[in-house]
C-alpha cells in the first residue's frame, strides 16, 4: 500500500510541473499573469484554503503597466515559527528554441522532437536515459514551484502542524526582480497580521551536480551591480581630428580596463566571483555625418560576493581616471607625431583628466540651474517611463540619458567620464553574515547535509552562494550603511523608475537557503531537469528541513 501510496504522490508532483510548464509565462509580459491565476486558483481549491479564505491572496503589483502579481498562501500552526516558500513564476521565452518552438511547453511533445536537431553527447545521452524532463521553464523554475506546491498541499491536511509555512510565488525574476522586492512589504504586512516569526526563506533554483556526483545547497546568493559609464567628448570634424575629443576613445579604454578584470572578483573560502563583462557600449550618434560622436556610454555587470558600492564605485573612479590619462598621453603622442610630419611646432592639447560620479553632477546641476533644471529633469524622467514602456528605450538606456540631460545644465563642457549605477541591484545575502540565528537554522547546513543522507542516501554539499542571481537578495542586508546611500545617490532613476524598500529588507533580515532539483542548460532550448530531483529527492529534503527548523523546542 505504501508503494502505491508514493507512486501516486510522485506522479501527482510531475503532473504538476506539466501543467505549470504548459502555461506560458514569459518573462516582463502580461503572459504572466496566466500563471499566477493558476497558482491562484490551484491554491483555492486546497480543502485548507476553502475553510482559511484569509489566508490566502494575490497581490497586485503597485505601478506594473503588465498588471502582475505576487501570489501567496499561509498554512497556519502552532505558534510563530515560520519558514517560507520561495519561488518565481516567470520564465525566459523561447525564441531560442527556432524550429522546435511550438514545442517548447511540452515535455512529452519536446522529447520526440529534439533528436531531429543536432544535440551535444550529454544532451543526448540524457535523452534517451529517460530521466530528465525537457521544456522551457522546466528547471527554471517550475520544477520547484511543483515540489513547494506539493508540500503546502501535504502540510495543509496536517492537524496541530508546529509552526507555519507561507507560500510566495513573484513575478518578473529573470528581469528586475519587480514581484520580489515589491514583496518585502507583503512579507512585512503578512508577519505583522497573522504574528509571525521568519525563521528562514527556502528558495528551490535548480543546481548542478559537482564533478563528484554531490548534490549542492546554498546558503546566499550573489550580488549584482551594474556601473554606468557616460563619457562626453568634444565634437569636431573628422578633418580637423585634434581639434576634438573622441568619446569613443575614452570608453573603449575604460572597458578595456575593467572588462574580465579579476581585481572586481570576491573571494570567500574556495569561492570565487566571475570578473565583470560589459554588455552594452554605444555611441550617441543618432545620425551618420562627418564629425567624431559628442558622447558615448555603456553599462556591465559586476558581481559581488564582498564587495559593497561605496569600494566598487572607488575602484572604477581611479580605473578611469587611469584611462583618461592614458588617452590624454596616447593623442599628445599622436598630435606630436602628426605636427613633426608637418614641419610644425610642438604643442600640447589642452586636455585634462575629468572624472565624476552621477551624485556630483546632480549636485552641480541643481546649483547652477536650479528649479529649471529640476523642471526638465522630471519632464525627462515622464517621458523616458513612456518609452520604456513601449519598449523604445530599456531602462538602462534610460540611465545613460538622463546623465546626458544633467550635463546640460552643467557651464562646463569639457569632456568627462560620468560613474553611475543602474537598475538592477542585487546585495549580496548569506547566512553568515547573520550574527544571531535560530537554534533551528544555526547550523542549517550541517542539518541539511545530514538530511540529504539519511532521507535520501545522497551526498550534498553546501556552497555559500548561488552564482545564478536570486530573489534572496531581498529578503536581508548586510552593511547598509556602504550600500543605501551610495545606490540612492548614485543611481539616476532611484525612486523615479526604480526603488528597494532597504528599511523593509533590514527589519525582516530573513537567512535563507537555496534547495532545488538537479537542472541543465538554463536559458538554452536543452534546458531540463532531473524527475527523480522533482517528485522524490528535493521534496524529502526540503518536507525534512521545514520540520527540523519549525519543532517545538
Amino acid at each position: 500500500m505504501s508503494s502505491v501510496i508514493k507512486e501516486d504522490s510522485e506522479k501527482k508532483i510531475k503532473d504538476i510541473l506539466i501543467d505549470l510548464v504548459s502555461v506560458q509565462s514569459d518573462t516582463g509580459t502580461s503572459l504572466e499573469k496566466d500563471i499566477e491565476k493558476y497558482l491562484y486558483r490551484w491554491l483555492q481549491k486546497l480543502d485548507y484554503f476553502h475553510k482559511n479564505v484569509m489566508n490566502v491572496g494575490i497581490h497586485l503589483l503597485e505601478n506594473d503597466p503588465l498588471e502582475r502579481s505576487v501570489v501567496w498562501g499561509l498554512i497556519k500552526g502552532k505558534g510563530r515559527k515560520t519558514v517560507i516558500l520561495l519561488n518565481h513564476h516567470d520564465v525566459v521565452d523561447s525564441n531560442d528554441y527556432q524550429t522546435l518552438k511550438d514545442y517548447a511547453y511540452s515535455p512529452d511533445l519536446l522529447k520526440e522532437m529534439l533528436p531531429k536537431v543536432e544535440l551535444s553527447k550529454n544532451v543526448n545521452d540524457d535523452l534517451t536515459s529517460g530521466e530528465w524532463i525537457f521544456a522551457r521553464g522546466a528547471a527554471d523554475m517550475k520544477a520547484g514551484i511543483a515540489i513547494q506546491l506539493s508540500l503546502v498541499e501535504k502540510f495543509s491536511k496536517q492537524d496541530n502542524m508546529d509552526g507555519n509555512i507561507l507560500f510566495l510565488s513573484v513575478a518578473d525574476e529573470e528581469s528586475l526582480s519587480l514581484g520580489m522586492r515589491q514583496s518585502v512589504n507583503l512579507l512585512e504586512k503578512i508577519k505583522n497580521k497573522f504574528d509571525l516569526e521568519y525563521n528562514l526563506l527556502i528558495d528551490s533554483e535548480p543546481y548542478q551536480k559537482t564533478e563528484n556526483n554531490e548534490g549542492v545547497f546554498y546558503t546566499g546568493s550573489v550580488g549584482k551591480l551594474m556601473p554606468v559609464v557616460y563619457v562626453r567628448g568634444k565634437k569636431t570634424h573628422i578633418g580637423d581630428i585634434f581639434q576634438g575629443f573622441n568619446s569613443i576613445l575614452l570608453l573603449s579604454q575604460i572597458v578595456s580596463e575593467t572588462e574580465l578584470n579579476t581585481d572586481f572578483s570576491d573571494i570567500v573560502e574556495d569561492e570565487i566571483s566571475p570578473p565583470p563583462s560589459w554588455t552594452f557600449f554605444r555611441d550617441g550618434k543618432k545620425f551618420y555625418d562627418a564629425s567624431t560622436p559628442e558622447s558615448a556610454g555603456g553599462y556591465f555587470s559586476i558581481l559581488t560576493l564582498k564587495r559593497t558600492p561605496n569600494i566598487i564605485l572607488d575602484q572604477l573612479i581611479e580605473i578611469s581616471k587611469h584611462a583618461f590619462e592614458n588617452v590624454i598621453v596616447q593623442m599628445n603622442s599622436n598630435y606630436s607625431r602628426h605636427l613633426r610630419k608637418m614641419n610644425k611646432d610642438q604643442c600640447i592639447l589642452p586636455w585634462k583628466s575629468n572624472v565624476k560620479t552621477f551624485a556630483q553632477i546632480y549636485n552641480d546641476a541643481i546649483e547652477e540651474s536650479g528649479d529649471e533644471f529640476l523642471k526638465d529633469y522630471r519632464l525627462t524622467i515622464n517621458k523616458l517611463k513612456i518609452d520604456v514602456k513601449n519598449n523604445i528605450i530599456n531602462i538602462q538606456e534610460s540611465s545613460l540619458a538622463i546623465i546626458g540631460k544633467t550635463l546640460e545644465y552643467i557651464s562646463d563642457k569639457t569632456p568627462l567620464a560620468v560613474l553611475a549605477f543602474s537598475p538592477p541591484y542585487y546585495p549580496h545575502v548569506s547566512i553568515n553574515d547573520f550574527k544571531k540565528l535560530d537554534k533551528g537554522v544555526s547550523k542549517i547546513d550541517e542539518v541539511i547535509i545530514r538530511i540529504a543522507n539519511e532521507v535520501c542516501n545522497e551526498n550534498y554539499c553546501k556552497k555559500n552562494y548561488f552564482m545564478g542571481i536570486s530573489d534572496m537578495s531581498y529578503v536581508a542586508l548586510n552593511e547598509s550603511e556602504k550600500i543605501i546611500p551610495h545606490i540612492q545617490y548614485n543611481m539616476p532613476l532611484w525612486k523615479t523608475m526604480y526603488d528597494i524598500p532597504f528599511e523593509t529588507i533590514k527589519r525582516l533580515a530573513i537567512p535563507s537557503v537555496n534547495i532545488g532539483p538537479c537542472g541543465k542548460d538554463i536559458h538554452k532550448f536543452t534546458e531540463r531537469v532531473l524527475e527523480k530531483d522533482v517528485v522524490r529527492q528535493t521534496p524529502k529534503i526540503i518536507e525534512s528541513v521545514i520540520k527540523h527548523v519549525l519543532k517545538s523546542e
